[in-house]
């Protein structure tokens, strides 16, 4: 009688290499290449960004609208509709009259090619707290802004400041921070966001605000009508209240005159609705907007925990799950 292992074909015998499981084996070499795959996209995709991303406790975030509304002493009414795809791109911009660094990137701002039949609405946050040399902040525009942009800001600069002059931020979803350019220029960097525009479709999204002034009172009514979006998106909309020009020679940056500034932010609880409020006056002359925007959020918190990892992140899970499945079943046999 042959032996067991004389009745095995040698040529199918194919022993295991020093002891290694080739099932084991073949799952983490899988698990390397996918890793090493998912990290190589994503650097591929990190070299067309200029910006960082803005951090948000949903997945993704903007920042929408721009009706404006003159607040001129010689009007007691107005009012204006717009279509979502005659919105300008808005750019917020934290500055500070000291700032010599803002000055510089604000140009650059202003050599933006815009194209035609488009337009941008810049609102210029100024520093506010523990400030001595700026008189054009205020505790709410500084508070919006830490509370919108702080985490980000905290995240992309090694002093992990939550509010640094300069900083500018694209349609509510792209920040650049500093005067460190990612690309050959300063200007690419920003052309770059300002032409990547908002990351949801909004060419169906509409907007009307008015406003009326009796006898000294200021009523505003608005509607925002955003059909396309599902169930799953928030929007929190306020009203801007931005001073076209102040006059401040005593600047330490040089400059003399400062443009778009945000005097004033008011809440709104709903969409559409009307108000009456008092807001701050402008430092000085008669040149103050009322602008309707909202900040919009899709939360993905219903799509489990592969949908909250990003890419990479899915892929090692998913990877180290079959890799315990198949150890477990080897276990068994």
């Amino acid at each position: 009688m042959r032996s067991e292992r004389s009745a095995i074909n040698p040529l199918l015998f194919v022993p295991k290499p020093f002891g290694i499981n080739m099932n084991r084996f073949f799952v983490v070499a899988v698990t390397f290449l996918l890793i090493a795959t998912s990290q190589q996209t994503l650097a591929q995709s990190g070299n067309l960004k200029t910006w960082n991303d803005v951090v948000s406790e949903y997945s993704d975030t903007g920042t929408l609208g721009g009706v404006s509304i003159p607040l001129n002493s010689n009007l007691t009414t107005y009012n204006d509709t717009m279509m979502g795809d005659e919105w300008p791109s808005l750019i917020e911009v934290y500055t500070a009259t000291w700032c010599t660094n803002c000055v510089m990137t604000q140009n650059t701002i202003d050599s933006l090619s815009i194209p035609e039949g488009e337009s941008i609405l810049k609102i210029h946050y100024h520093r506010f707290i523990a400030e001595t040399q700026d008189p054009f902040g205020s505790q709410k525009t500084d508070d919006r802004w830490i509370d919108r942009y702080g985490t980000t800001s905290r995240l992309s600069n090694i002093y992990e400041y939550q509010n640094l002059a300069p900083s500018k931020i694209f349609d509510g979803e792209r920040l650049h921070i500093g005067t460190t350019k990612t690309s050959e220029s300063l200007e690419i960097d920003y052309q770059t966001s300002l032409d990547k525009g908002p990351s949801i479709e909004i060419s169906d999204f509409s907007a009307t605000f008015s406003w009326t002034n009796v006898s000294g009172v200021n009523e505003f009514s608005w509607n925002i009508s955003t059909p396309s979006l599902s169930n799953k998106y928030s929007i929190e909309p306020m009203i801007l209240i931005i001073e076209d020009e102040g006059y401040f020679p005593e600047g330490g940056n040089g400059e003399k005159y400062y443009h778009h500034i945000l005097r004033d932010i008011i809440p709104l609880s709903s969409v559409d609705g009307n108000i009456s409020f008092d807001y701050n006056i402008a430092y000085d002359g008669d040149d103050l907007t009322a602008v309707l925007v909202f900040d919009w959020y899709f939360d993905n918190a219903e799509e489990g925990l592969l949908g909250a990892l990003p890419f990479p992140s899915a892929v090692i899970f998913v990877s180290l799950f079959i890799a315990i499945f198949f150890s477990r079943n080897e276990n068994k046999q």
